[in-house]
């Protein structure tokens, strides 16, 4: 080889994901433990079996405002001493409300181990929930509400996801409305969490340099009389909401930009097509040489970039594609981009070559997905949510390897309805709406409730 020389890329390296030590409590309370030796830190996270979806349907947005009440104020602690406390761990600690689950993470040294815990169990099992933090942190949601409507892509996330899961839990965002946080009461908060968080359904996962004997110890001890009290059942309704078939427009007067969102129920998680799933993304519209990218910004220079992402969940996900484009090329990006989905189903399959670059997209830089006690322990998360198998991840760059271009267009043929696509606009409508009016389909103006 001589200095004018490419590399060749050698083969995908393989993932062994870390065996996962089980234990469980009295009380329920399930206990995941990971040894990773490499650095002389911890993860600790305690991953609740109640997220976005366990919302009551009044009261939008009350998971995640929890979440974030119980980071304010724990135990003997307000606000300033509880984050003083993590910074003396030098931790770092976070509450994340996704659609499934809530979690409640905490990274720091090993030496650490009984202090980040019992710091845990506070934030956990004694948040004060302060009416004066319950007032701080209400209006600063209030506030990002008020921002986030005022934002054209996310105008159009909404609404993708209230035409596409309609009433469902998943057709709301994690913040909620303004008219049902302004709505809700410290009583709300209290009573949610009595139910939501307790050790029915819950699991604490540990990753790093500690072993399971000594992880059990520890949670025993801070969570051991943890009462399950009367807990909230999970909420598992299937996803089967039929798309509005209506463009959803939204007025936005003078905008030089259109915000387009194409999107469709998708499987669950656990689809046994998965790998072909996430690798038919990938060459549609999930990297920059994919079809649709190519398309719209170097074929049609209509945007700096269009992407499509399956968000896989519990009872069914989202398959979507958005783009910002050029507001008077918003009805042609939607009608390319229906095309791009009936042609990779249809007279244009995927090729070897496409297949191939896909492929090497997905595997080949796999493995630094799993370096970290932290990303394991998301990892480990993910399992948890979904009921996945051990070897799930040792399984992914083996699976999409042996894809071939007949598995990709059977899934595209299996998974992919164009023709029943959600469709929202966010653009000028008074300059525009003829324009999309010829795309074939009622034009529904709405209003995007924040």
């Amino acid at each position: 080889m001589t200095r004018f020389d490419l590399p060749v890329p050698g083969p995908a390296s393989a993932v062994a994901f870390p065996a996962v030590e089980r234990s469980s409590l009295a009380n329920g309370l399930r206990i995941w433990s990971i040894r990773h030796s490499a650095l002389p830190v911890v993860s600790f996270t305690l991953v609740l079996d109640h997220g976005v979806v366990s919302d009551p349907p009044d009261r939008p947005g009350l998971a995640s405002l929890v979440g974030s009440l119980v980071a304010e104020s724990a135990g003997a602690r307000d606000a300033i001493a509880l984050a003083d406390a993590v910074a003396r761990l030098g931790a770092h600690f976070e509450v994340q409300a996704g659609a499934e689950v809530t979690s409640v993470s905490l990274l720091t040294l090993v030496k650490h181990t009984r202090a980040a815990l019992d710091l845990l169990a506070d934030v956990v099992r004694r948040p004060q929930l302060t009416e004066a933090d319950f007032a701080r942190v209400r209006e600063l949601r209030l506030s990002r509400l008020r921002q986030a409507s005022r934002v054209a892509s996310t105008m159009a996330d909404r609404a993708l996801i209230s035409a596409v899961f309609g009433a469902h839990p998943y057709g709301h965002g994690s913040l909620g409305t303004t008219a049902a946080i302004e709505a809700t009461t410290i009583d709300d908060v209290r009573t949610f969490w009595e139910r939501a968080w307790s050790p029915t359904g819950a699991t604490l996962i540990a990753v790093g340099d500690i072993d399971a004997a000594s992880v059990r110890t520890q949670a025993e001890r801070v969570f051991g009389d943890w009462p399950t009290g009367a807990s909230m059942p999970a909420v598992m309704p299937p996803a089967s909401v039929r798309p509005l078939r209506d463009i959803i427009a939204v007025h936005r007067a003078g905008a030089a930009q259109a915000e387009v969102r194409v999107g469709q129920i998708g499987p669950s998680r656990r689809t046994p097509a998965y790998h072909a799933l996430i690798t038919l993304n990938a060459l549609l519209g999930g990297q920059f040489t994919s079809r649709i990218n190519r398309n719209l910004r170097e074929a049609r220079a209509i945007t700096y970039g269009a992407r499509s992402t399956f968000d896989l969940r519990r009872m069914g996900g989202l398959f979507s594609c958005d783009a910002s484009v050029q507001s008077d090329a918003a009805a042609v990006a939607v009608a390319e981009i229906q095309r791009e989905f009936h042609e990779i189903a249809g007279d244009r399959p995927p090729t070897s070559d496409e297949l191939d670059e896909a492929r090497a997209s997905l595997t080949r830089g796999y493995v630094r997905h799993f370096e970290t006690p932290g990303q394991i322990a998301r990892a480990a998360v993910e399992m948890a949510t979904y009921e996945l198998p051990d070897d799930t991840y040792d399984r992914f760059v083996p699976a999409v390897t042996r894809l071939s271009v007949d598995d990709v267009t059977d899934a595209a043929r299996a998974f992919l309805q164009p023709d029943d696509c959600a469709i929202v606009v966010v653009t000028d409508l008074e300059k525009h709406r003829e324009a999309l009016g010829q795309l074939g389909r009622p034009i529904t103006e709405t209003t995007v409730l924040f």
